[in-house]
């Protein structure tokens, strides 16, 4: 489905086809779930390279910033609440700029319910419309990293009180969201860098220094991700120790329990022979004196092992 808005001191929706017929405005062209016949249209009216048709109508590419004679092709990806990564494609050109995306982003949503302000930004060229678009989906991750962040402090509290598979299974999660930001995250800090440098000719010296500051905010993503990988590993380590630990005390009252029993059961083992000439056989309390005998050995050795604080 595609969405034109064309601005000529004011913004009004127009039809993909009258883009010819309205030469010298400016157009923000939004594209959701692009198919094969809207990619032609569009590469009729701007002269699209077929590499870049190919490249809009295949979701998963890599994040990029190429440079062609007319216009400069970018992938970049959103984030949503639910940590889920998608893709956004921007076509750039002098009096134009068309977005691509397969889900609904809610920023661009937003965007399209005010004609107002949609005319106050296009109105500082595309490049700068290009920038507040980039800039709100940027922004978007440090909530979403915010909420990994809490995740990690609880379940670290939780593992030092009492570790469970439930925990490893939020653990193991956690380092599968973040492995996943990363593949994002470092290659896109890496391409808006490419944005502030002032060799793209169509991103103008008035907008860089906006480009710059989603730059800053694209390594304090990068940043936090390194954090929080490590803290999540840290969690990780935690976890395995606490669960060894507690294996640990099982195997120690286990170990406990059978050097305790080893005595009693040689002792029982030797009044349970065959021969009739046994010690204390004969009297009615040599029984009672046998299990005297075992009580007080246990006793004794519990003893013994709580004053070595074995026990």
């Amino acid at each position: 489905m595609i969405t034109v808005y064309c601005y000529d001191g004011g913004v009004k929706q127009v039809k993909l086809e009258e883009i010819k017929l309205l030469k010298g405005k400016k157009y923000w062209i939004d594209v959701l779930s692009i198919s094969k016949e809207e990619s032609k249209k569009l590469q009729n009216i701007f002269s699209l390279h077929p590499l870049t048709i190919d490249d809009l109508l295949h979701a998963n590419s890599r994040i990029k910033v190429e440079e062609f004679p007319e216009y400069v092709y970018m992938v970049f990806y959103a984030i949503t609440d639910q940590k889920t990564l998608h893709e956004m494609d921007f076509v750039l050109g002098k009096n134009f700029l068309i977005s691509s995306h397969k889900l609904h982003i809610s920023s661009f949503d937003r965007f399209k319910g005010d004609n107002e302000r949609i005319a106050r930004v296009m109105r500082k060229g595309m490049d700068y419309f290009l920038m507040r678009l980039l800039d709100k989906e940027i922004d978007n991750y440090f909530p979403v990293m915010e909420k990994v962040d809490a995740q990690i402090e609880k379940i670290e509290e939780q593992v030092a009180k009492s570790p469970t598979p439930e925990m490893l299974n939020a653990i193991l999660k956690l380092k599968r969201t973040l492995a996943n930001i990363k593949k994002v995250g470092y290659p896109q800090r890496d391409k808006i860098a490419q944005l502030t440098k002032n060799d793209i000719k169509l991103i103008s010296k008035e907008t860089v220094p906006y480009f710059r500051d989603i730059y800053d905010h694209s390594i304090r993503v990068a940043d936090m991700l390194d954090n929080y990988r490590e803290a999540v590993s840290n969690t990780f380590d935690v976890y395995m120790s606490a669960v060894s630990n507690n294996m640990n005390e099982v195997m120690k009252m286990l170990s406990i329990i059978a050097t305790i029993a080893l005595p009693l059961t040689v002792i029982s083992s030797i009044y349970g022979t065959n021969f009739h000439n046994l010690p204390g056989s004969e009297s009615w309390a040599g029984f009672w004196v046998m299990i005297g005998v075992m009580v007080a050995l246990s006793f004794s050795m519990l003893y013994f092992f709580r004053k070595k604080g074995w026990l």
